[in-house]
């Protein structure tokens, strides 16, 4: 996926909502902002993913910032609420367990501000469908062996076990993907090991710590399981960003959270999308 131009003010909008989460002073957030304004103005084309674009901008705030993982605290705690209100979910439908997948990548404080956290994860079972191509998904897993989930965020990744679970219980093959270092609130194995994702797949990190999955930045062993499997299922819109031209066929679960996302999908933005790429 290319970038769009409203993607400009929210990658810059994304660098200012991490420096906040540093509590800086408002000199450093300013000197912060501009270095990512002058980066975004250097090119005389956009050209490339939002999410190529939106590494850079978090580099620029760890360089000022001297700090590794500013969304470490906010990702812990929305570790910790999304396992408490998930507690007591029991013997859910499959359909049932891949929407709430979908519906958990709302969870995103990379993008949003963070408010009452609570409220936002009640939120989600109330979210409605878009295009939402579950057939398709039981088809596939019906003659499949292995899966790969890519993960996204954190908090989404509790909503991410249910769906591992029933696909566990379909007696699948497992591979979980999480990020080797630090970027926004993506997921990375202390995460995976906190809500206990290793009770049902096999945790791999991708070798890479940019925004979505680059390809080109990843291991061997990741490109190894992402092509060798039978289904992979990404989450997010980073992740779709940069593997919605790859060759091989994907399933792109998130919530729809902007118009260049829901005019690439033809899904509702504020709806949870389930998309076959063939």
């Amino acid at each position: 996926m290319i970038a769009y131009s409203e993607c400009v003010p929210c990658l810059i909008n994304q660098g200012l909502n991490a420096v906040r989460k540093l509590n800086l002073d408002k000199d450093k957030e300013m000197q912060i902002v501009l270095e990512v304004v002058k980066y975004l103005s250097s090119f005389n084309r956009i050209d490339r993913s939002p999410a190529y674009y939106a590494y850079f901008v978090q580099s620029i705030v760890k360089k000022h910032a001297n700090c590794e993982d500013p969304f470490y605290e906010i990702k812990k705690t929305s570790n910790a609420v999304a396992l408490k209100v998930t507690s007591d979910l029991r013997d859910l439908s499959f359909e049932d367990a891949v929407f709430l997948s979908g519906a958990g990548n709302a969870i995103d404080f990379a993008i949003i501000e963070q408010s009452d956290m609570s409220c936002m994860i009640d939120r989600i079972f109330k979210m409605e469908k878009g295009k939402f191509e579950i057939d398709k998904l039981k088809e596939k897993l019906e003659h499949a062996r292995s899966v790969l989930i890519i993960g996204d965020n954190a908090g989404e990744i509790v909503f991410d076990k249910l769906l591992a679970k029933v696909i566990k219980d379909l007696k699948k093959e497992i591979f979980y993907a999480v990020k080797s270092y630090p970027i926004l609130n993506d997921v990375l194995m202390d995460d995976a090991i906190e809500v206990g994702m290793d009770m049902y797949c096999q945790i791999l990190v991708t070798g890479s710590g940019k925004v979505g999955t680059d390809l080109s930045d990843c291991s061997r062993e990741f490109l190894d399981v992402f092509y060798g499997v039978d289904v992979v299922i990404s989450k997010g819109q980073a992740n779709y960003e940069t593997l919605s031209n790859v060759d091989r066929d994907i399933f792109f679960l998130l919530t729809v959270k902007c118009i260049p996302i829901q005019t690439e999908l033809d899904s509702p933005r504020g709806k949870v999308c389930l998309l076959y790429k063939s």
